[in-house]
């Protein structure tokens, strides 16, 4: 395979190799419910909206890739399409995305806080010949300091008709003392500014009032001014 690299993505990027990691990694990575269109995914990573970091062998094929969601506005950001193409994981090359991204984006973002999803295996169950090993996406997680949030979250429709993946931990992968006056607390407030803004952009509106899941998602950042943030390892 030789020496992987990794290549950023953002703006008006290749989309030849955007439409190949979508085939080859995520397709086989990600049900249905967790992966948008990928006519949608070209326009939102051109609007700057969406930035990546993809593994590369030196002939160019994807064959991995890290994902970055961006809400300008809070400064806040969502990881998503952390996946390797099934055939080379457990070799390091989701370490080596998250070891470049991570410090790229942190210095040209300045993001308040980081954000991921990830399924419970409590629910879910850890081993998935699909989607990979759930513990050991939640082990690399806990190893880069994340945390879970004590709320019982769902994924917004990334796809119309496939319905809201459900039964998810919404983690904390860093934030910084404006958000996080403590390292194990976060303010409510900014959980539920960005998951407003999270599922507005996806499904295009939000009515908490004509949607008791959200409303009740919505509702639990509310329950106290600080939301504790708690290890991965006492799942």
């Amino acid at each position: 395979m030789g020496e992987i690299s990794v290549r950023f993505l953002e703006g008006e990027s290749d989309t030849g190799i955007l439409r190949r990691l979508y085939d080859t990694v995520f397709t086989p990575s990600f049900v249905a419910a967790e992966r948008e269109p990928f006519e949608r995914l070209t326009r939102v990573l051109s609007a700057g909206e969406l930035r990546g970091a993809v593994a590369v062998t030196p002939d160019g094929e994807p064959v991995g890739a890290l994902f970055l969601e961006w809400f300008s506005d809070i400064r806040a950001a969502l990881l998503c399409y952390f996946a390797v193409r099934p055939d080379l994981r457990d070799q390091g090359i989701g370490r080596r995305l998250v070891a470049e991204a991570a410090p790229h984006w942190r210095t040209g973002l300045r993001p308040h806080v980081v954000f991921a999803e990830a399924g419970d295996p409590l629910v879910h169950g850890g081993d998935d010949d699909q989607t990979g090993d759930g513990d050991a996406r939640l082990r690399m997680y806990a190893g880069f300091g994340a945390r879970r949030l004590p709320i019982r979250y769902l994924m917004p429709e990334l796809s119309p008709g496939t319905g809201r993946a459900s039964d998810l931990l919404l983690l904390v992968v860093e934030s910084d003392t404006e958000v996080s006056p403590a390292p194990d607390r976060i303010r409510g407030g900014v959980v539920e500014g960005f998951l407003v803004r999270y599922f507005a952009r996806q499904e295009g509106h939000v009515a908490p009032g004509d949607d008791s899941r959200l409303a009740q998602l919505l509702a639990e950042c509310r329950e106290t001014e600080f939301l504790p943030l708690l290890p991965l390892a006492s799942r």
